[in-house]
């Protein structure tokens, strides 16, 4: 059973940590259909599984959502469906084993302790009545070979719950850094249009606090210039720069997320509307005194700056919260950009 339970939980987390890295390379869903479809990619379990993803890889740089319940019903509905729900079944059984060998190896002191209570008798017994040498040597050897025995076994088990717990490490730092991963914007490192669609649903579903909720949308102004003029590395460059100025403004109640291309949005809770722009207006001037520079002579190619579009929560859906946002943002850009406008 041990040998068994080590080589599966080995296995299991062998091709999870093959698997979480590609999932993540392949922006592939955090879900448990996707980690069951890639585990067993890793696994190659299913060979024509692994051809199709592989063509899938080739043909479109990921595996499209659609494609990915396909290939799951295809491979994994009827022999693997709960795939994924095993590893978490071998971490089980060896937790379950790991409590089985403390039971056993406290079964085992108490058997030494028995031992121990025997001797300490016999001892008694001895100073009692007169014992000959070889008795007591008998007696000493007993307690020397039940210590020895004792010794083995707490080491032994010692070592089974290392093995276990730096498995288990393993698999939960790399499954924390996989859902992570998959709520971040590759390029930017902010929170990603995934993870602003569940906060905002959240907060919208659920918000109740006295502080009034705020959505903000920034577009970087004139960006499509810096592509055209400068080439993409450039504007990769940009859409960075203006990232860090918006993580350096966030905190627990403002938290930033790139909503696509050059736009982004902040989920902002204040007590009134002028908090919520004068928070902004920081981040707004932070963004003026960025600069796109040549990286040869430091000169300045050209100003960076950026519109806000900010929207009040009413109570509306998620999609008018979005929409009044928006709107506000086009009357910024209207306006004469590097400005905040309120719905």
């Amino acid at each position: 059973m041990e040998f068994r339970l080590k080589n599966t939980l080995s296995h299991s987390a062998e091709c999870l940590r093959k698997a979480v890295p590609l999932m993540v390379k392949y922006n592939i869903a955090v879900t448990p259909a996707n980690y069951a479809l890639w585990y067993s990619y890793v696994s190659g379990n299913h060979p024509k599984l692994n051809q199709k993803l592989d063509s899938a890889l080739r043909t479109f740089g990921t595996c499209p959502p659609a494609l990915s319940r396909d290939l799951f019903e295809e491979f994994l509905s009827d022999k693997d469906l709960e795939l994924f729900d095993s590893v978490a079944e071998d971490i089980n059984a060896v937790v379950a084993e790991v409590e089985k060998n403390v039971g056993q190896t406290l079964n085992s002191a108490n058997d030494f302790s028995e031992v121990l209570s025997s001797c300490n008798q016999e001892l008694s017994d001895f100073s009692k009545e007169d014992a000959s040498e070889r008795d007591i040597l008998e007696l000493v050897n007993k307690l020397s070979e039940e210590s020895k025995s004792m010794q083995h076994t707490t080491e032994r088990f010692q070592q089974q719950l290392r093995a276990a717990y730096q498995e288990i490490s393993k698999l939960r730092s790399e499954l924390n850094e996989s859902k992570r991963a998959a709520s971040k914007d590759g390029l930017t490192g902010l929170n990603n249009r995934k993870s602003f669609d569940e906060d905002l649903d959240l907060l919208c579903n659920s918000h109740h606090s006295v502080l009034k909720l705020y959505l903000t949308i920034v577009d970087i102004d004139n960006f499509k210039q810096f592509n055209d003029d400068f080439g993409h590395q450039k504007g990769d460059l940009v859409l960075k720069v203006v990232a860090e100025r918006l993580k350096k403004h966030a905190d627990e109640l403002n938290a930033a997320y790139r909503y696509g291309g050059e736009e982004f949005c902040i989920l902002s809770q204040f007590k009134d509307k002028r908090s919520a722009v004068n928070y902004l207006e920081k981040i707004r001037v932070d963004i003026e005194r960025l600069a796109l520079k040549d990286n040869k002579t430091g000169k300045s190619l050209r100003s960076i700056s950026a519109s806000f579009g900010v929207a009040e929560f009413d109570g509306e859906s998620c999609e008018m919260f979005i929409e009044r946002a928006d709107k506000a943002l086009y009357k910024a850009k209207e306006s004469g950009r590097n400005c905040i406008i309120v719905a």
